[in-house]
């Protein structure tokens, strides 16, 4: 049916968008460390923006001719598989939300410019417009899960067959590629996350974007395919991202500046292929055979793969623990901010205020982990069955 060979074909379209402005957020922030900001067309911000305006014109495309097919009544596009939007578009929800955020970020860029002509060029990470930015392109990738995931529940519904890989269909292959691609999103992006000053103790809460994220994408692959396997899955993939991202960065960033006659923030310091950072995304190995060996137990005792999962919020806190003790030694070779908890120079931390600041990052990193899993079973919950 041509209406599905739409939506497939663009949401695969808006799946290598996704990967080409994840690979650009990540060179643009080395660029930053390395290079710096030393005019608004760097290469990445190329890569980044180019990746934007691609997604939100295929979003868009999708919304008008859709639109125009739902009043046309055109088979395979009506309410059961559009949403209505502002009272006068019918679109798939999926590249409604991908649109929306495609906007969010577009709409951030001469912002984000203006603000570093008013303040400089090394305004932290989380400044204003950067943040937009970042919510952006969160809501895109949330919109991009939705087209795969609502392709794959018509092709269940539908009693389809289509060819697997792995136990997956393309289209779930595809999702869970997505969610693979918002793990490394917060995997790589939010190293810089804000430090809480307490006295003499900083508290890095990079923890806490990590455990929320890694505990939603877990489970959401899980509950979304209702397979065992699946959260495994997402890691390997993630490893491909890491992987990926290590080998082109490095050497792309010692191309651009040679040919553009720049020199380092540091004169010598050139990036090079680091090991660690190419297997970060081992770290959520163990936590993720936790996942698919409470879904395979339940399946094995139940038989129900998608009955509802009792106690996924202790699911999410169990599944975080190996993530706070394994996650400091990996990032320790390749960002100072690994590190969760900071002495200010020249300071003693009484013993006494260091170990209620480790029970209390503790106690919170379990608590977000347990909130991610809720999300993630019902988000996965929405997405399995959702032909919308």
């Amino acid at each position: 049916m041509a209406e599905r060979r739409l939506r497939r074909t663009s949401a695969w379209l808006l799946l290598f968008f996704l990967l080409q402005g994840e690979l650009g957020a990540i060179w643009d922030r080395e660029w930053h460390a390395f290079v710096g900001r030393d005019q608004f067309w760097t290469p990445p911000h190329i890569l980044i923006y180019s990746c934007v305006a691609g997604a939100g014109f295929v979003a868009l495309a999708v919304v008008l001719l859709d639109t125009a097919r739902y009043r046309r009544g055109t088979p395979g596009v009506n309410d059961i598989s559009t949403v209505r939007i502002l009272w006068l578009f019918h679109a798939p929800l999926g590249f409604t939300i991908a649109g929306f955020g495609a906007l969010t970020a577009l709409a951030a860029v001469p912002l984000d410019n203006y603000w570093h002509e008013l303040y400089g060029i090394d305004i932290a990470l989380w400044a204003p417009f950067h943040m937009m930015g970042v919510t952006g392109g969160v809501i895109g990738i949330i919109g991009i899960i939705y087209t795969f995931a609502s392709e794959a529940a018509l092709d269940r519904q539908a009693r389809r067959s289509p060819r697997q890989f792995l136990g997956f269909s393309a289209l779930e292959l595809g999702a869970l590629m997505t969610l693979a691609g918002l793990l490394n999103f917060t995997l790589t992006g939010f190293l810089q996350f804000p430090i809480v000053t307490i006295g003499p103790l900083r508290i890095s809460t990079y923890p806490l974007p990590l455990a929320v994220c890694a505990s939603f994408c877990l489970i959401a692959a899980v509950r979304l395919t209702l397979r065992p396997g699946a959260a495994t899955l997402v890691v390997l993939l993630l490893l491909l991202h890491t992987l990926a991202a290590e080998i082109f960065i490095p050497w792309a960033i010692r191309t651009a500046v040679a040919q553009q006659g720049l020199v380092y923030r540091i004169p010598g310091h050139a990036p090079f292929f680091s090991l660690a950072a190419a297997f970060l995304a081992l770290l959520f190995l163990v936590s993720a055979l936790i996942v698919d060996g409470a879904v395979l137990w339940r399946l094995r005792h139940s038989g129900k793969p998608g009955s509802p999962m009792p106690g996924v919020w202790l699911i999410g806190a169990i599944l975080t623990l190996p993530e706070l003790m394994i996650a400091p030694f990996m990032l320790n070779s390749i960002s100072k901010f690994a590190p969760v908890f900071l002495q200010q120079p020249g300071s003693m931390i009484p013993p006494a205020l260091n170990l209620l600041a480790v029970l209390l990052t503790v106690l919170a990193v379990l608590l977000i982990g347990s909130i991610g899993a809720v999300l993630g079973a019902d988000f996965g919950d929405i997405w399995h069955w959702s032909t919308r």
